[in-house]
């Protein structure tokens, strides 16, 4: 069955959506082939079937024996996970022995400080991986990077872009610093601000404090332990309390899945934090002459793909992109080396801080543009018409007249379809749409090829208009039995099970010429 485009439908308070092990669910729609609409709740996080099989059509009825099972197995996924502090209790005992050296169990997420310990996780078959003491400073050196893309793929950022996201976080002034995915800014904030990592990797349980880390899924604002919300609340509390509710004083960093839906993440983490904060400004506005609700505002900094800021925008008008390249360490394409990408990293940021406020990283190939009034890539140049700096991919861009907007450098102007484009032998946009040309309107001296062969009822080759025959009557003309051919009535040959690896190789030309003796030969032999 065919399914076209899956839309969410944000029908009411998420919270009150069926279940699964990762929070509460989300209700898509998808448009099935005729016209049909279906409905269905599914996992937030996960979208692989295999790592969370929650399936709820919205007009299926909730059975006593679906709950077990939900139960059952909410259960079995918290199970070693449920107790923050017992696991971080493996970190200070570790601690207090002096050891220089030790092992973490990359699948319990905690400190293997007893022999028996070790002896379970190696009889379970767990990765374990051998630490220095000097390591728990940097819990991100000390964990293997998940590295499935379906499932929890992590990237850190290098050295270079954690050192700027941090300078353009001292440069709001903020002393409360909410990191949400992103363990690499949290480990490299100095110890003077108050600083919360909120994150889906519940291996930080075991290196982290109960004060400092909240196990936490960004998509349905879902805490997986009840003490989780508690100590988000008085961390913005806390915000509010020490600021008097300025307004760019506490700022939130957050780098979500790269396949992750805009619309989920501002519905599932930024608006919900934003009513959270509203509500502890409430609590707290008696202490205060006026009433914060209105005046209180969090700083963002939304980490994603360039090519998705139209989405962004559409959910959070006030999110503007940043030009700077944000790299990776372990991401081949997105580490901003000769080995990834041509133009660099697509990977950028947005946020609502004036860009104009944002130090300008002229070490790293960027300069300030007078007309814009903040940094843009060297490359780029400002276009009087549009007054903007047009670059967005790390190449050069140009003015096209006639779009009346700035294109990509490569980019010809078609009157087939009016737009700018690749110079192709045809405009793939036009023959999209049906539409017809003597000659491409980008490339002029190439002409279109609008010679539409003829298809024989059935089949997919082509017809020869000048003897009309095509390839297969001919090999019935050359004395070919055609009810034994591999290929009958025109359509492609295809894998079978009474046809030899040796014919296999060959091409499709070769098993038209065998004749009918050796073919009838080839059906006797036993594979």
């Amino acid at each position: 069955m065919f399914y076209g485009k899956t839309e969410i439908i944000f029908d009411g308070d998420i919270s009150q959506n069926p279940r699964c092990p990762h929070g509460p669910t989300v209700l898509f729609q998808d448009e099935v082939q005729g016209g049909r609409k279906r409905q269905y709740y599914a996992c937030a996080a996960y979208r692989d079937k295999k790592v969370c099989d929650f399936h709820l059509d919205r007009e299926e009825k909730i059975t006593q024996g679906k709950k077990f099972k939900w139960e059952q197995k909410l259960k079995e996924f918290m199970e070693g996970k449920d107790d923050h502090p017992k696991t971080y209790s493996f970190y200070k005992a570790f601690l207090a022995t002096g050891k220089t050296n030790g092992k973490f169990c990359q699948h319990c997420g905690k400190i293997l400080v007893h022999p028996e310990s070790l002896t379970q996780c190696i009889s379970l078959r767990h990765l374990v991986t051998e630490f220095s003491a000097g390591q728990l400073k940097k819990p991100v050196s000390l964990l293997k990077a998940k590295t499935e893309n379906k499932k929890e793929a992590q990237y850190f950022f290098t050295e270079e872009s954690t050192k700027y996201l941090l300078d353009c976080i001292r440069s709001t002034e903020s002393t409360h610093v909410l990191c949400i995915g992103c363990p690499t800014i949290f480990q490299n904030l100095p110890k003077s601000t108050n600083k919360l990592l909120l994150d889906l990797d519940h291996r930080y349980q075991g290196l982290l404090s109960p004060d400092e880390f909240v196990w936490y899924n960004m998509m349905n604002f879902h805490c997986f332990h009840p003490q989780g919300e508690t100590i988000l609340r008085n961390f913005i509390s806390s915000a509010l309390r020490e600021n008097g509710g300025s307004r760019q004083r506490f700022v939130v960093v957050l780098d979500p899945p790269f396949g992750g839906r805009p619309e989920l993440i501002q519905s599932g983490t930024l608006q919900p934090l934003q009513n959270l904060a509203r509500k502890c400004s409430q609590d707290l506005a008696g202490n205060w002459e006026e009433d914060l609700t209105a005046k209180f505002n969090l700083g963002v900094f939304w980490i994603f793909p360039y090519f998705q800021e139209k989405k962004i925008q559409a959910v959070n008008g006030d999110l503007k992109m940043a030009k700077y390249r944000v790299n990776y360490t372990n991401h081949k394409e997105y580490s901003g080396s000769e080995e990834g990408r041509k133009y660099g990293s697509p990977i950028r940021f947005f946020t609502n801080v004036e860009l104009s406020s944002l130090p300008t990283p002229e070490e790293f190939g960027y300069k300030h543009c007078t007309h814009c009034n903040h940094f843009v890539a060297s490359i780029d140049q400002h276009c009087d018409i549009c007054n903007v700096c047009p670059s967005k991919d790390g190449r050069p861009y140009v003015h096209c007249p006639v779009c009346h907007r700035c294109v990509k450098s490569t980019y010809n102007h078609c009157h087939v379809c009016h737009r700018c484009h690749l110079p192709q032998e045809s405009c793939p946009y036009a023959q999209a749409r049906h539409m017809s040309s003597e000659k491409c309107h980008v490339n002029k001296d190439i002409p279109i090829k609008n010679e539409k062969s003829k298809e024989k009822k059935g089949g997919k080759r082509k017809f020869s208009e000048e003897n009309g025959t095509n390839d297969t009557t001919r090999l019935v003309q050359n004395g070919t039995n055609h009810n034994k051919c591999p290929v009958q009535n025109g359509t492609k040959w295809k894998k079978s099970h009474h046809h030899s690896k040796k014919h296999m190789k060959r091409g499709i030309e070769n098993i038209f010429r065998v004749s009918e003796i050796n073919f009838k030969k080839s059906k006797k032999r036993k594979f």
